[in-house]
């Protein structure tokens, strides 16, 4: 009996032993777990702070919430719940069941080239593989399979990371699952998911990433090999006008990464860079990438094959250009780091092919003989060289044609911190040729330095005034075929965009036009220019012999000051501008013809400079005109220029012999072999015209009225049924030197009747007077009619034996006599223009 009570007290004691320490467990265990155990195994990774809050211990369960891990006010991880599902023999055996991680938070910070955590020092977490002692399979096996699961997952994850101003949540998800090895507490690996959504928009770096990467990974524990499958898809990265994206099709960008020993090795399937240029780009897996550690550091090396494939049509190029010709460049890299010293290259090969481009109707093509980049530094800090060279670069359009044999870029990007960076590119063209139609512009040197962040704008401009030398010059500048001038300017950087200052030279002799612009690319992807000019020296005076630009203005000479302004736009291969051309008091000259145009006022607004296509109602004024024997004064011309080949003269109107001309509208075009144009004439003098036309010297007054046509037929000037006839009831007074009147006029008898015309036309006063005028073969024949009477008694009486005699007393009073005198006037040799001014007319 003794026995039998003790065991039931000693059973009782046991249970209730058993009972308290269950009890003292299910107290303690969450105490221990919330205060000493994951305080250790944080405080074990590098966290100094944590805390957390045991909802619910049983024998198969463990439920966690409010998990903290680092500085108390910014932790680094945040998680709202973690269920842990076990069994007590898995436990002795280090088993688990599940593990279940939501609403995860991470935060971590992007200063200066590295991730920092709060409150965690990650050199000590991630070091280099070759910094850390060699273990043989067994050991690192025995590190993984410390504690073994059969699924760990983590749901509702996000990773928020802080750069500056900007915050980038990165929601993602994880699966990890073990390998079955040889036994099922004995996994020869490890097996992980997971997945990312980026979508990330940074409104002051222009930074916008949008993809979504599924990653698959796998470890070995017994040869330590890890290997690594990212795709990304829906992908679109932009950067400062950079676009990366997925193929076309949708193509996902494969990354597979697998580490065997010390080395990793890398290959990426085909992406598409769409912008600023279509290019796909991939690596080849017989030229993978190589990734080695070592103790001395990493080396790294590998081939990236850039394909440019004419299938890219969908392209976002800020050009807009689409490859027609698939082609393809194999680019050598390498790289080293060593300590905190790294140092890299990258090499393109030379191509056999030009790669050409197309935009609409606009083609590009160009040999790229080779592209080089190298760099070296310390940290996050560093110099990268780069240096491009192209051969028989063209451009083509249905207007403009470029060409250049060579274009060489170099520069150099100085790395400061992460953030912090300077950019200088220097850009050389050299014997470049345009052509625009009839505008050709060739011997084109360019030198142009390129910085970015750039310089501030002011300073760049005080630098280009002050810079003796031109970084850009055209030698050559012709518009249909004639050599009109050389252009040198200065160009300076404004942002993305190009800014320059110059001079437009040997145009004429010592006259010269200032410009300043602006060159870079719209929205649209258009290249766009905008130049203003103006005359260097307006008021000076220049003497002008057009006679270089045409042999059919040679001889012609313009002497005067030339004021000139305007502006012109091109866009794309549309080129327009507009000009105000204004010259006064000017002289033009043909000494050859006996032409003088002087005292020539003028403000020509040209709306289209590039067509030559003026304003209408132009207003072109003289003082004086002469040509040859003929003389006109205070004229002036209403007229528009419709191009180089088309002039609309809409009306003109002179001063001649004391009378007033003008004429109506009239339509000249270049190579027309014919013009008709009709004077009308007002009041012209009669002695005066007489004069003009070298019949003879006269004076007195009376004038004239009617109207001269003037043809212009086979290179010939000719006036046909030209009339001018006195005012009906207005007669007039002429006095002739009638020892001028020209020999040959006919109609008169060389007899006593000839004597007394002549001593009549001395002093004649007349009824009416009419002239007609008419061209014949080179003459022009001129008929003068007037009828009326001597001014006074004339010295002629009458005898009975000879009749009518010359006598001086007594005088006889003469009436009604009627006068009809012809004269035949060599017009040609008297306008001097001789065979030459029909090249002159035709615009040859």
């Amino acid at each position: 009996m003794k026995l039998i009570r003790k065991i039931l007290i000693y059973s009782a004691v046991a249970v209730f032993i058993i009972i308290f320490l269950v009890c003292t467990a299910y107290v303690c265990i969450p105490v221990f777990l919330e205060k000493i155990l994951l305080p250790r195994l944080a405080g074990s990774i590098g966290f100094t702070d944590s805390t957390c809050e045991v909802r619910k211990f049983s024998l198969n369960k463990l439920d966690m919430a409010s998990i903290r891990w680092g500085e108390s006010e910014n932790p680094f991880l945040l998680t709202d719940s973690i269920r842990i599902d076990y069994s007590l023999p898995g436990l002795l055996r280090r088993h688990i069941k599940k593990i279940i991680v939501s609403g995860v938070e991470i935060r971590a910070e992007y200063k200066d080239g590295s991730i920092m955590v709060p409150g965690l020092d990650l050199e000590n977490i991630f070091k280099n593989p070759a910094d850390v002692q060699p273990e043989n399979p067994e050991n690192s096996q025995k590190q993984w399979s410390l504690v073994s699961f059969e699924e760990f997952e983590i749901r509702n994850a996000t990773l928020l990371l802080t750069s500056g101003d900007t915050d980038v949540r990165v929601p993602f998800w994880m699966k990890a699952m073990p390998v079955t090895g040889d036994g099922k507490d004995n996994p020869a690996g490890l097996a992980i998911q997971m997945g990312l959504h980026l979508n990330f928009a940074d409104s002051q770096t222009a930074l916008n990433i949008a993809a979504q990467a599924d990653i698959k990974s796998t470890v070995n524990f017994h040869t330590g090999e890890i290997s690594m499958r990212l795709a990304f898809s829906g992908m679109n990265i932009a950067y400062q006008g950079c676009q990366v994206r997925n193929s076309p099709g949708d193509l996902p960008l494969i990354i597979e990464l697998r580490k065997k020993q010390d080395v990793i090795h890398a290959n990426v399937s085909r992406f598409y860079i769409a912008s600023p240029l279509p290019v796909e780009m991939s690596t080849s897996r017989d030229a993978d990438c190589r990734l080695r550690f070592s103790r001395k550091g990493m080396d790294v090396q590998g081939i990236i094959q850039v394909d440019f494939q004419k299938e890219l049509q969908d392209t976002a190029s800020v050009f807009g250009l689409k490859v027609t010709d698939s082609e393809s460049i194999p680019v050598r890299f390498r790289g080293q780091k060593r300590g905190n010293i790294w140092h890299f290259c990258l090499n393109s090969a030379q191509m056999k092919k030009p790669l050409k481009f197309r935009r609409q109707t606009e083609t590009v093509r160009f040999y790229p003989d080779y592209f080089s980049i190298k760099g070296k530094g310390v940290d996050s800090r560093g110099d990268v060289r780069f240096a491009m060279k192209l051969s028989d670069v063209a451009f083509d359009s249905d207007a403009v044609h470029v060409r250049s044999p060579s274009m060489l870029m170099y520069g150099n990007l100085a790395i400061n911190s992460a953030r912090s960076y300077l950019t200088r590119t220097f850009v050389k063209i050299t014997g470049a040729e345009f052509k625009n139609g009839s505008l050709y512009a060739g011997k084109i040197d360019v030198k142009f330095p390129f910085q970015w962040p750039s310089a501030p704008r002011e300073k760049e401009l005080i630098k280009a005034k002050n810079k003796g030398e031109r970084y850009f010059t055209i030698t050559n500048v012709k518009y249909y075929g004639m050599d009109i001038g050389t252009i040198a300017s200065t160009p300076y950087q404004d942002g993305m965009g190009i800014r320059f200052i110059g001079q437009y030279k040997d145009l004429f002799p010592e006259f010269s036009l200032d410009f300043s612009g602006r060159a870079g690319i719209s929205h649209d992807g258009n290249f766009l220019t905008n130049i203003d000019f103006k005359a260097s020296e307006p008021d000076k005076g220049i003497k002008i012999d057009p006679g270089k630009f045409s042999p059919q203005l040679a001889g012609i000479y313009f002497d005067g000051a030339i004021d000139m302004n305007g502006s012109c736009q091109i866009a794309g291969s549309t080129v327009a501008g507009n000009a105000l051309i204004s010259t006064r008091d000017s002289k033009i000259e043909i000494p050859s013809k006996k032409m003088l145009l002087e005292g020539i006022d003028l403000d020509l607004k040209l709306p289209d400079l590039y067509q030559f296509h003026s304003a209408p109602d132009q207003v072109l004024k003289f003082k004086r005109f002469a040509w040859g024997d003929i003389q006109m004064n205070e004229g002036e011309v209403s007229f528009q220029i419709e191009s180089l080949s088309s002039f609309f003269l809409k009306k003109s109107s002179f001063s001649w012999c004391g009378g007033h001309v003008y004429t109506h509208g009239l339509q000249i075009q270049s190579g027309k072999r014919d013009l008709d144009i009709i004077c009308y004439c007002d009041r012209l003098k009669l002695a005066t015209l007489l004069q003009q036309f070298d019949i003879a010297r006269a004076e007195g007054e009376g004038a004239v009225n009617g109207r001269i046509p003037v043809s212009y037929r086979d290179g010939k000037i000719k006036i046909l049924d030209g009339f001018l006839y006195s005012t009906p009831g207005e007669g007039g007074t002429i006095r002739f030197h009638t020892d001028t009147l020209l020999s040959g006029a006919s109609g008169v008898q060389q007899s006593i009747q000839m004597q007394i015309a002549q001593e009549a036309l001395k002093n004649f006063s007349y009824d009416w007077a009419k002239l007609s005028l008419q061209s014949r073969n080179e003459d022009l024949l001129i008929s003068m009619q007037m009828d009326g009477r001597p001014a006074g008694p004339l010295p002629f009486g009458f005898s009975k034996k000879s009749g009518l005699v010359k006598i001086e007393q007594p005088r006889a009073n003469f009436q009604g006599i009627h006068f009809n005198i012809n004269f035949k006037l060599p017009l040609d040799k008297m306008l001097y223009y001789g065979s030459g001014f029909s090249g002159l007319m035709h615009n040859k």
